[in-house]
């Protein structure tokens, strides 16, 4: 055959002798492909057992109320629903159940080879309203005298309701440094009319939307139908209900909600240092899904 852009015409015999070769060839390394492909993808691994997701429990030594949770292996993810409103992740962990009842507690076990869940009922015998007589329980939802709630919403009337600031914080301390918003800087962004709702049986959480929320504008592509607004995004957003929330009292005080709920501006970040709490306000710093900003809320409760 010669080269060049002329076509020449050969006979059929001629040309199964020229392919022939090349069929082999190709075979050859599709083999060899294949085979590659196999060695570059690891296996996964054996699914947990039922047994990996057993697991004991028993009161702790301060109060029956309390009960410590132990997962049969430690060694693999422990993701814990304690039936109370509250979840929980490790291989020993702890939940509060204040009010008598029957709880279902779920542990569901995972590896790279799948997953294995298995539930146990728990009798907690009698109530301990001790257990919800904290002040920060008492402020955040009314405490064991008020009504069982208390429903928050952004204080949108003073100044400094909503700001940013660095991430971490510089030597001026936890405050929106970089932008502190004006009296109603943020109208109509799906932010203001929202209530956050603070539930002390069972710990539940309702976040209500009144159908829209605020999120930041890196997150937009998260939320379908979202559209820009004064510099972020509106989007669409259903209520979220029979949520749950958790304080955590460590080095700083932290309150979490649970799922894909959030208080206030979506950031990505669901849990929330707690810089002020008093019955009438709320003061709120959180982090931001890329690092780098702390995040400002100002709420009061409506009364």
């Amino acid at each position: 055959m010669e080269t060049g852009h002329k076509i020449t015409v050969i006979n059929t015999k001629k040309m199964k002798n020229i392919f022939t070769p090349f069929i082999a060839l190709s075979a050859m390394i599709l083999f060899f492909t294949v085979t590659a492909c196999k060695k570059d993808n690891p296996k996964l691994g054996t699914p947990p057992t039922e047994s990996d997701a057993s697991f004991t429990y028993a009161p702790s030594d301060t109060n029956a109320n309390v009960i410590v949770f132990t997962a049969s292996n430690p060694d693999i993810i422990n993701m814990w629903d304690f039936g109370n409103g509250l979840k929980g992740e490790g291989a020993t962990v702890s939940s509060v159940y204040p009010n008598e009842g029957i709880y279902t507690v779920t542990l569901s076990v995972f590896n790279n080879g799948g997953s294995s869940t298995s539930t146990q009922e728990i009798t907690i015998d009698q109530t301990d309203s001790g257990l919800l007589d904290n002040p920060i329980f008492t402020m955040l939802t009314g405490g064991i005298d008020g009504p069982g709630f208390k429903s928050w919403y952004i204080d949108s009337t003073v100044a400094g309701h909503f700001g940013v600031g660095p991430d971490p914080v510089s030597d001026l301390g936890y405050t929106p440094e970089w932008w502190s918003a004006p009296e109603n800087a943020k109208p109509g962004c799906g932010m203001y009319d929202d209530r956050y709702i603070f539930y002390l049986n069972e710990y539940k959480f309702d976040m209500i939307t009144n159908g829209d929320v605020y999120v930041h504008n890196t997150l937009a592509d998260q939320y379908p139908d979202s559209f820009e607004n004064l510099a972020d995004f509106t989007a669409p957003y259903a209520n979220r209900l029979n949520e749950s929330w958790s304080v955590t009292e460590e080095e700083d005080t932290l309150i979490s909600v649970s799922n894909d709920s959030f208080i206030g501006f979506g950031s990505g970040i669901n849990t929330y240092k707690i810089i002020e709490l008093t019955d009438t306000s709320m003061y709120l710093a959180f982090g931001h899904h890329e690092g780098g900003l702390l995040w400002y809320l100002k709420l009061k409760p409506e009364l």
